[in-house]
């Protein structure tokens, strides 16, 4: 068995905490790996080029940010899965620190365009694997085959009629598709993923942040800068 673990790199430099992680991870018995480092202008981009990459030449495509942490085992812990698309958990990367899993609310249209609507979901306490709707793809994992299920471009940002707004960002637009093809997101509660940002962001610790973020909002606390945040 073949896996593609597509590296996303967003910015124009990689964040050290990233490539200091990398000679933890495991790689699983009875996989061969390539890693490929995928750099291209758009987000959609890099995520197009890497979903027709593994396509034709592996079974399962693992994406990856340059902006997180990954536990040494996130590659084995994911790929012992074999539903069609599974993600780790993780918060986002800035306020309010929600979960970046999520559940469809429907749908509405802006200018004519349509999009869905959604609403982040609290993992559940009394199970370590449930499913979801939509989510990023920073700790995503696909069986290549579910492609298969869903139109081109895999991935596609959904701006508004003069191109200035973007109404849906491609990760959320390709989940759209599999909710639309009738398959969910398993989520994984036992694979925790964390952002890198000034602060380590994580499950663990978001109550944490939001109440210093109300205090730094409420006159208590200030940048570090010296303005309010």
């Amino acid at each position: 068995m073949k896996a593609l673990v597509a590296i996303s790199v967003s910015r124009e430099w990689v964040e050290t905490e990233f490539l200091k992680q990398m000679g933890s991870w495991v790689v699983p018995g009875g996989w061969q790996i390539r890693f490929g480092w995928f750099s291209q202008f758009t987000a959609a981009e890099r995520h197009n080029v890497a979903a027709y990459e593994a396509y034709y030449n592996y079974d399962k495509l693992l994406f990856m940010d340059t902006d997180q942490i990954y536990p040494p085992d996130y590659m084995s812990m994911m790929l012992q899965h074999d539903e069609p698309v599974v993600t780790a958990l993780n918060v986002t990367r800035y306020h309010p620190y929600e979960f970046t899993v999520y559940e469809m609310d429907g749908e509405d249209d802006y200018q004519g365009i349509p999009f869905p609507r959604y609403n982040p979901i609290t993992p559940p306490v009394d199970k370590k694997i449930f499913t979801c709707d939509l989510t990023g793809t920073g700790s995503m994992m696909l069986d290549v085959k579910v492609l298969d299920k869903i139109k081109h471009p895999y991935f596609k940002d959904v701006f508004d009629n003069e191109g200035c707004m973007r109404i849906l960002p491609d990760d959320f637009y390709f989940c759209w598709q599999l909710y639309k093809a009738g398959i969910k997101i398993t989520v994984d509660q036992n694979i925790i993923v964390k952002h890198i940002t000034k602060i380590s962001a994580s499950p663990y610790n978001i109550f944490d942040l939001r109440k210093a973020w109300d205090k730094v909002n409420s006159g208590w606390g200030i940048t570090k800068d010296g303005k309010k945040a």
